[in-house]
């Protein structure tokens, strides 16, 4: 059940970050970069933040070593970014999907940008990369609302209402 438990939240967090993406990528530029506050200044400085952050992660759920943040860069077309960002996160999906129960509790070593190095099961990387994206999109739901548009509702239990989860869930 662990596996089905923490695939279902890898879903939530591609389709939030889609309908996060779905609703700021259209904004004017002048709306996205816009001081608003938060943790990176604007909207765009969050998303650049979180697409680069699901990457870094991404290379280490798959084993790969990790570089400099320079590595990472986000495409500067907002249109760009949301399409290789939503092909990234349907690649975490079905890697996960594709992982045997036990591996889930399996460590994996990887370093930091810092040059920290860490052993962290998977379990916890994956709910680390969901909680992240939750974190942030929260702070771009705030500044939507500043900017006077209607944010989309991100709650975990919307998603759980609106997709029909797989039967070995909810068991």
């Amino acid at each position: 059940m662990l596996a089905s438990v923490l695939i279902t939240h890898l879903r939530y967090h591609q389709w939030a970050t889609g309908r996060v993406l779905d609703e700021t990528v259209p904004l004017p530029s002048e709306q996205l970069v816009k001081p608003l506050g938060g943790s990176f200044g604007s909207i765009y400085g969050t998303l650049v933040h979180m697409y680069q952050a699901d990457r870094i992660w991404h290379d280490r759920l798959n084993g790969r070593p990790t570089g400099q943040l320079a590595d990472y860069e986000a495409p500067g077309c907002t249109y760009d970014l949301q399409k290789a960002w939503m092909d990234m996160l349907a690649e975490i999906v079905a890697w996960a999907e594709r992982l045997p129960e036990n591996d889930w509790l399996h460590e994996l070593s990887y370093t930091t940008l810092a040059g920290v190095p860490y052993r962290t099961p998977l379990w916890q990387m994956v709910l680390h990369v969901v909680n992240h994206g939750s974190h942030h999109r929260g702070q771009i739901t705030n500044m939507l609302r500043q900017l006077g548009v209607k944010p989309a509702n991100l709650d975990l239990i919307g998603f759980y209402r609106n997709t029909p989860l797989p039967v070995e869930t909810v068991r």
